[in-house]
């Protein structure tokens, strides 16, 4: 299988949500997601009301403190969210990453206090190894979303700084909104759909976070093909893209949305090649120590846009 469109940040009625556990699953079939997430507000009270025969899951949770919102998928015991505060979230991270959890960084740059106290991220993270992903996109797409800027300009200064976080869009599904656009993370899941294949894809890298065009990359180099959060030397190589533009296009808004551009964009969110949406092979000479990722461009409303971003690939 390749790239699958799943919901990794799901809420019932357990915590803030209007769906019951089912109403999610029967919802995230119908639309058309692989893979959802349940990750209620600090309870795990749903887990027993999950039905894969419906649609496969994850067994998550939203750490929901006053200094943060943290995503803990997949872990294989509990573990106390209660204590987090700024300076031990290390080790709180270190706990939930014992018991087998991956690591997520919930909208970073909500806005926070006083309307949605403590949504912004502020604990101290001196660990950035620890953590495996961030939702660089969150929410129904407002196309001048500013906190969406700042959540992928805090990803791409962490890549910067050598750590090998994967991007995903959430979107923190707690009803079924009758207006909004609403993008998924694709996820390369290998064999099975489960939790533990849809956690294995997280950890290695291998997601795209998009407005809902599937849009990916293999690059290819001396005979072999490295996927997305992989690890290569350096030097010249194809990059291979593949684009389906209308993918979930039912889960459009009311914009006219066209996708026009390619890019390559590498350390300091440069960018090292720009071609046509239509282009399928191009050449890259890669530098060493970089990341580069894969942006899909086009316009929203006449308005230059980002419409999917991929989690890199690497160079030694």
């Amino acid at each position: 299988m390749s790239y699958l469109p799943c919901e990794l940040h799901c809420h019932t009625v357990h915590s803030d949500g209007s769906f019951t556990v089912k109403e999610l699953l029967e919802n995230a079939r119908e639309d058309h997601l692989a893979l959802i997430a349940l990750t209620d507000h600090n309870t795990t009270s749903g887990y027993d009301e999950l039905d894969d025969s419906i649609t496969p899951s994850i067994r998550g949770i939203e750490w929901t403190t006053y200094y943060g919102h943290m995503l803990v998928l997949g872990a294989k015991k509990y573990v106390d969210w209660r204590d987090a505060v700024p300076d031990n979230i290390d080790k709180k991270i270190a706990q939930a990453k014992e018991s087998g959890a991956v690591i997520g960084i919930a909208h970073p740059y909500q806005l926070g206090s006083p309307m949605c106290t403590g949504g912004r991220w502020e604990f101290n993270v001196k660990n950035w190894r620890a953590v495996d992903y961030i939702e660089i996109w969150h929410g129904a797409f407002a196309f001048d979303n500013y906190e969406n800027d700042k959540a992928i300009a805090m990803w791409t200064s962490l890549l910067d700084k050598g750590y090998r976080i994967a991007a995903v869009y959430g979107r923190d599904w707690h009803r079924n909104e009758s207006h909004g656009h609403f993008g998924c993370t694709y996820l390369d899941i290998d064999g099975e759909i489960n939790q533990d294949s849809a956690i294995r894809a997280i950890r290695m890298g291998k997601t795209v976070a998009s407005t809902g065009a599937k849009f990916f990359f293999r690059v290819h180099q001396k005979g072999k093909t490295y996927n997305l959060g992989e690890t290569m030397r350096k030097g010249l190589s194809v990059f291979s893209f593949f684009t389906d533009l209308h993918s979930r296009q039912k889960n459009s808004g009311d914009e006219q949305v066209e996708h026009t551009t390619i890019k390559v964009i590498t350390n300091g969110g440069r960018c090292v090649m720009e071609t046509a949406v239509t282009e399928r092979h191009v050449r890259v000479d890669l530098e060493r120590n970089h990341w580069y990722r894969g942006e899909l461009w086009g316009t929203v409303n006449g308005e230059k846009k980002i419409l999917a971003v991929t989690s890199p690939i690497y160079t030694e």
